[in-house]
């Protein structure tokens, strides 16, 4: 179940950082994905600021399952 917590704690980790903007994760990742993909769409970093909203309770709950089980 270390694996499990491993998984959350990154998945926390970089949610609160693209959340929170810190050092501009958000923008600095947005720009790393749109070199690397010839269609970026309509993504923003701002969308990356909302799916890393979405990572924060995820990365929390398997956290807590690798620890607790």
């Amino acid at each position: 179940m270390m694996f499990c917590a491993a998984i959350g704690a990154i998945f926390l980790i970089v949610g609160l950082l693209f959340v929170t903007n810190i050092a501009n994760a958000a923008e600095r990742a947005f720009h790393l994905f749109a070199q690397f993909t010839p269609r970026v769409g309509t993504a923003t970093p701002t969308t990356l600021r909302i799916v890393g909203a979405f990572w924060v309770p995820l990365g929390a709950f398997f956290l807590a399952v690798g620890i607790l089980r």
